[in-house]
């Protein structure tokens, strides 16, 4: 059986880093927040052409291949994914906690998974209600300092790719049970 270590997040990720700048000169944006995210089901990603439009304030962080979205506001709630299909000019909200992996003993497949078990969403709520803000949120330096039990980098592929292709597999169930529903009521 493979030993399976406890890794501080902050040691093998960067939170936030990547930030957009009127510098860039985009001419246009693809911009996801919070409420349009959940359990990695994206149901809009807004796009902003910047010659005609204003970007909403909260449209700041860059994303990129593997980039995990942890929603800093009410973990509860489940805001979360991985990006898999990254379009040009991809941005998302200051809402959200922007994770990339840094350190090749970590999959961001795996992590994307440990980070949206349960017992580590509970946790990161648990830290949230504890907030001093309106609302119960949590910051950059709560995902830093989590620590979670990693196996060897080959457990964590393997692991990943079980849990992905299930996830696969219920995403097309369910398009055909509504596929099925929309048939029977059309009959």
């Amino acid at each position: 059986m493979n030993q399976w270590n406890r890794v501080r997040l902050g040691d093998v990720c960067l939170v936030n880093t990547g930030s957009y700048s009127v510098k860039d000169q985009w001419e246009y944006v693809h911009y996801l927040d919070t409420g349009n995210i959940t359990a990695n089901h994206i149901d809009e990603i807004q796009y902003i052409d910047l010659m005609k439009e204003k970007l909403p304030s909260r449209a700041k962080r860059k994303v990129k291949h593997n980039s995990i979205l942890y929603s800093t506001v009410r973990p509860n709630q489940c805001h979360y994914g991985i990006v898999k299909e990254q379009t040009s000019n991809f941005l998302v909200s200051t809402g959200f906690s922007v994770i990339d992996v840094i350190d090749e003993r970590v999959d961001a497949d795996f992590l994307y998974y440990r980070l949206t078990m349960n017992v580590v969403t509970e946790k990161l709520h648990a830290i949230a209600e504890q907030s001093t803000s309106a609302y119960p949120a949590i910051k950059a330096s709560d995902i830093e300092d989590l620590e979670l039990t990693f196996p060897d980098i080959q457990t964590q592929k393997c692991i990943a790719s079980f849990l992905m292709s299930l996830e696969h597999k219920i995403a097309n169930n369910t398009k055909i049970n509504k596929n099925l529903d929309v048939e029977c009521c059309a009959a």
